[in-house]
């Protein structure tokens, strides 16, 4: 159900809500707490893994060098986590934003008017947030120019952060980049369009088109760049230090009508038209049949009459 990427690992949460991870785990990224149980959240720092307990409350295992998997005492339940290179960023459930790990850069220092947020990223050593107003935050460092928001960025959905440069998915779906550009990272694409939902690589950049199709640029030595021509639909993408992840969309045909599924308005019945009168979303052969079917049940039950 989500996936996230290292600095050379993998991240899951299977669909029972337990966590795998595999890649290189010379500091035991990859071995995953016999007691974590449960989880609803994952992320990757370059040596270390972070997730969200079904509890609300965080864990994190791997390289601790720098404090990176110490969590603090009052910590709390958290709604959201991320990993820098060396640190590690969480959203409490108050919307406050909390950092630890490695701090030579400024990257666990939260800005005293940040507020509350709704997301979290990170870099190698600075942190991104997006502000309730929608507005992105960047501290750190900045010596590539990645904490150095674009004056005509304005509001956003989403940000994503790489190793020396910055995501993000403005209100208009418009996707743009900036910081380190030596491999073509913020060259975003002309024809990209709009996108549902950006991840960053050490030096390479990832989309979700409005589609449902991937697309990758930046550095691409490994072929981290290169997208399957097999992919197909996609509803999660996440970014390692020089590979790509991708959860696809299943797009089969359950009701026979030539439309996939996940685009089907009623993918029980088939429905090849797509009629939906009331543009609720649900096609009218769905409404249809839950209408016949419920009156059918209370027709099961008889009513004494008052005397």
């Amino acid at each position: 159900t989500q996936i996230a990427g290292g600095g050379s690992h993998t991240i899951a949460i299977q669909q029972s809500g337990f966590v795998r991870a595999w890649g290189w785990s010379s500091d035991g990224q990859c071995n995953i707490p016999s007691d974590l149980g449960v989880c609803t959240q994952i992320a990757g720092g370059g040596s270390h893994t972070i997730a969200i307990q079904q509890s609300g409350f965080v864990r994190a295992w791997g390289d601790n060098y720098f404090g990176q998997c110490t969590i603090p005492s009052d910590l709390g339940v958290c709604t959201q986590i991320a990993g820098g290179g060396y640190h590690t960023i969480a959203i409490q459930q108050s919307g406050l934003v909390r950092a630890w790990g490695r701090n030579f850069s400024g990257e666990c220092n939260i800005p005293s008017d940040l507020g509350v947020c709704t997301q979290i990223a990170g870099g190698l050593y600075h942190t991104i947030a997006l502000q309730q107003s929608g507005l992105v935050r960047e501290w750190g460092d900045n010596q590539e120019g990645q904490c150095n928001i674009p004056s005509d960025l304005g509001v956003c959905t989403q940000n994503a952060g790489g190793n020396v440069h910055t995501i993000a998915i403005q209100q208009s779906g418009l996707v743009r980049a900036w910081g380190y550009n030596g491999d073509g990272e913020c060259n975003i694409p002309s024809d990209l369009g709009v996108c549902t939902q950006i991840a960053g690589g050490h030096y390479h950049t990832i989309a979700i088109q409005q589609n449902g199709l991937v697309r990758a640029w930046g550095y691409n030595e490994f072929g981290q760049c290169t997208v399957p021509s097999d992919l197909g639909p996609c509803k999660q993408i996440a970014g390692g230090g020089a590979h790509t992840i991708a959860i696809q969309i299943n797009t089969s045909d359950v009701d026979g009508d030539g439309i996939p599924a996940y685009l089907d308005n009623c993918p029980t019945i088939a429905n090849p038209t797509q009629a939906d009168c009331d543009s609720d979303g649900i096609g009218d052969v769905c409404e249809n049949a839950f209408i016949a079917s419920s009156t059918a049940n209370m027709g099961a039950f008889s009513f004494a009459t008052p005397a």
